[in-house]
């Protein structure tokens, strides 16, 4: 998790914990998401982007947080075959 705009250790481990996915276990492809409107969600983005990965879908008003309000979720995936020939 991460709770701040930029955050180095996050970038750097987000990266690790891609690689070991990818290279160490051989995951086929990977899914996630993020609550639109999180900072982290521009890093998210630029992973995606760097990596060959896709948004696949936004659901709306999907995910209640703490303060009772409904958010859009953003989902992502990568393929391990678009991560090997991007990094």
């Amino acid at each position: 998790m991460n709770f701040y705009d930029k955050n180095l250790t996050f970038s750097r481990d987000l990266y690790q914990f891609l690689k070991e996915l990818f290279e160490k276990y051989n995951f086929r492809k990977i899914e996630f998401n993020v609550v639109i409107g999180n900072p982290i969600e521009k890093m998210y983005d630029k992973y995606i982007d760097k990596y060959g990965g896709k948004i696949i879908g936004i659901s709306s008003k999907s995910t209640r947080l703490h303060d009772g309000i409904y958010y859009d979720v953003k989902h992502y995936e990568i393929f391990r075959k678009d991560y090997l020939k991007n990094k």
